[in-house]
């Protein structure tokens, strides 16, 4: 076993002439190691993390070349290491397929036959891994798929926590770790190298997984194998595809507790929170992290960002006598790829997917009449959000017609994938709606499912999207942020229901008013929810503790959310017009400060263009990378000029007095009701041939057959009459 001795009297002058050495020699420029005759042995290991089949510096959302990331670029550094360093080894943290357009296409779009090696495996393959951790996105595909993957590699993925299903957390389902021989200076020393994954697989992929898999937590089985890998090894490597643990999710983000609580780590390699380290200021304030030094709890770690933004590094100096190694000193490094040049021969590897990707980007699906994005989907009720609900909805309802479940009210929820930060935001223009355009409103390879709550349940889902928010005080004169630290992917939005966020309450009190067909929900009742597997499965915690039941069928239909979309816009059988149903809000209030939140400085042209009266532009631009701007919110009722306008209120109207003398009823009155409250918001917004779509929606379903047993025959034709009369007048617009 390794012994450490880093800090000790013994070897200060050698670790004070290392690192001197150093710093003649950066990292950055790659320049020679020791000479043959120093004491000291340097070991350079190189990582990559979260590459997510980015393997081309190209935005396929936006069809432009790309300077930051890419794994062609990384290449190059790799290359350049090995050319200036005699002792080097590379190694991947995992999510390595899932991700990109060009990832996509090969999984799902022109799936790969058994026995077929992905564009991202040949590139590994080629690159000469030395070993790759298995990530959660590993498991998106399904286990035939990961298996496929690992038998076309020419390297070991490793993972030590998750196990074959029925064993008691016994037998493990992959190669827990691998024992390297490797060669220093003309020396042997055997490298322990072992793999985590976040027990998260367990919701993130349920569909995949349930009954197949089970799963230990990080540490827990980092605790039973590294120290007995460190008796047979002179250094471990832990690969673990986790992040830094800076709030409640110690379980996802393991890395503190794992070189805390770990005996026999030398070298920790991070992932999955698409971070680097060291150079993450951010870091700073958690015990036991020290970015200067690059370590954590003393433990050497990197984390190399993602999709091939930059390679990590952990240089260990090192002694041998008899055998036996020590770790003298460390120094750990992340490097980025801008105005790097991308590794020609990687490129002609895999320029064949890539030039097929750039075909099917770029094929056409749907015609958009107008733009919309994502700049204040935080903030209000948005229209990309409002498509995928639509869609959601429209799919759903007639999925479940004649089922069991037609009985109950469908409501759908969703979240802007892309609302700043790191994800930038979903901008889509009018005209031609591409592959490319369907990826940036839709992010992910999610599923459509749908599960049952009850009006706890609804409301503890809002609760827990509400954290979005900081918590505001109307007294406070000095200006206050609005939006919390919350991923934008678990800010869902939920449409069929009216509800308001009182962001000047406590998390866990925030969502008031909430109505469904304009009574207030209680806890007896029960809804359908149509969202993704991710949530479905538990991602999130919106669900947590929740007696939550799937619908079996849906799950194993396992369509994708995208497609859904894709569908609905094709259906519509014309030009989609983008709109916003306003169904929720944050509560009015009077603040005696501004309350201000950042978005696109785009966000500016697009208040004007929609004639927004919830947020107003300061005038304050943020000197960052994504083009920022400061905002305020306004806490006003209306969220726009000239939406609310009462029309087709008659048919409502007289649709609820059939309701209320007991002839119109069950999932027909749902039906209806949701077919009329689309036609209303097409209509207000002058979009009326989408407006006749939906009334077109309203006859067929009050003319189904199955419906007969639902409404009276008198009230049928009324409807009826009155439906076709207000089409008419739609088609005359």
């Amino acid at each position: 076993m390794l012994q450490n001795w880093r800090f000790s009297q013994v070897f200060k002058r050698a670790a004070i002439l290392s690192l001197l050495f150093m710093f003649l020699s950066p990292m950055v420029t790659f320049g020679e190691e020791h000479d043959e005759n120093d004491d000291l042995h340097e070991l350079l290991i190189m990582t990559t993390t979260d590459i997510h089949s980015y393997l081309m510096p190209y935005d396929y959302m936006n069809d432009t070349e790309v300077d930051d990331y890419g794994l062609v670029k990384t290449a190059t550094l790799i290359d350049q290491i090995r050319a200036n360093h005699d002792n080097t080894i590379l190694f991947d943290n995992g999510d390595i397929f899932q991700g990109s357009l060009l990832g996509e296409l090969e999984a799902t779009v022109e799936p790969l036959e058994e026995g077929e090696t992905q564009a991202i495996i040949k590139a590994f393959n080629e690159l000469d891994y030395a070993a790759a951790s298995i990530g959660n996105h590993e498991f998106n595909f399904g286990l035939d798929f990961l298996d496929n993957a690992i038998e076309t590699s020419n390297f070991p993925w490793l993972n030590a926590n998750v196990y074959e299903a029925g064993t008691d957390l016994e037998e493990h389902r992959f190669q827990p770790y691998e024992i390297i021989e490797h060669e220093v200076d003309g020396k042997t020393i055997t490298i322990g190298v072992i793999g985590f994954t976040p027990p998260q697989i367990m919701q993130w992929d349920n569909l995949h997984l349930e009954g197949n898999v089970e799963v230990e937590h990080i540490v827990d089985s980092a605790q039973r194998y590294v120290p007995e890998l460190a008796e047979q090894t002179d250094l471990v490597v832990a690969l673990a595809h986790t992040g830094v643990n800076t709030g409640d999710r110690e379980t996802e983000h393991a890395a503190v507790s794992l070189a805390r609580e770990v005996d026999g780590i030398d070298a920790l390699v991070m992932g999955h929170a698409h971070q680097t380290f060291p150079q993450n200021s951010g870091y700073d304030a958690i015990e036991g992290v020290d970015d200067e030094a690059g370590t954590i709890h003393g433990v050497p770690a990197v984390m190399a960002g993602s999709w091939g933004s930059h390679l990590g590094t952990i240089q260990l100096d090192l002694t041998e006598e008899n055998g036996e190694w020590t770790v003298v000193s460390s120094k750990s490094e992340v490097t980025g790829v801008e105005n790097v040049e991308a590794d020609q021969g990687i490129v002609d590897l895999i320029v064949d997917v890539h030039e097929r990707t750039l075909e099917y980007v770029d094929s056409a699906v749907g015609t958009m009449a107008d733009s919309f994005n994502t700049f204040f989907s935080l903030v209000m009720d948005n229209e990309v959000l409002q498509l995928v609900n639509d869609a959601q909805l429209w799919f759903t309802e007639d999925y479940l017609e004649g089922t069991e479940y037609e009985d109950k009210p469908l409501l759908s929820a969703a979240a802007p994938f892309r609302a700043g930060y790191r994800g930038g935001y979903t901008e889509v223009d009018a005209g031609d709606l591409r592959v490319r355009d369907l990826a940036d409103i839709y992010v992910y390879d999610n599923t459509l499912q749908v599960v049952e709550v009850d009006g706890d349940g609804l409301n503890q889902w809002l609760e827990r999207s509400a954290e979005s928010f900081n918590q505001i005080d109307p007294t406070e004169t000095d200006d206050q942020s609005l939006l919390a630290s919350f991923s934008a992917f678990n800010y869902d939005v939920i449409e069929g229901v009216e509800y308001q966020i009182d962001v000047t309450q406590p998390i866990g009190e925030r969502i008031t008013d909430l109505t469904y067909e304009g009574e207030p929900v209680t806890s007896d009742m029960e809804f359908l929810v149509a969202t993704n597997n991710y949530r479905a499965g538990g991602g999130g915690d919106h669900l947590a503790g929740l007696d939550a039941p799937l619908v079996d069928s849906l799950q194993a239909l396992s369509i994708e959310n995208r497609y859904v979309i894709l569908d609905y816009i094709q259906d519509l059988g014309t030009a989609y017009t983008p709109y916003a149903s306003y169904n929720w809000s944050i509560k009015p209030v009077e603040t005696n400060g501004r309350v201000l939140f950042n978005s696109s400085a785009d966000g500016a042209a697009h208040i004007e263009k929609l004639g927004l009266t919830a947020v107003s532009a300061t005038g304050e631009l943020i000197d960052d990378d994504n083009n920022g701007a400061v905002y305020t919110y306004n806490f006003t009722e209306e969220m726009r000029s000239g939406t609310d306008q009462p029309d087709l209120e008659t048919l409502k109207g007289v649709m609820n007095d059939y309701v209320d003398a007991g002839e119109l009823s069950g999932p027909l009155e749902n039906q209806l009701g949701n077919a009329l409250k689309q036609a209303k918001h097409h209509e207000s917004n002058e979009r009326y041939a989408q407006a006749s779509k939906f009334m077109d929606n309203f006859l067929k379903h009050l003319n189904r057959k199955q419906s007969d047993r639902h409404i009276e025959e008198d009230a049928k034709a009324d409807l009826q009459e009155k439906a076709e009369q207000i089409i008419e007048d739609l088609n005359d617009n």
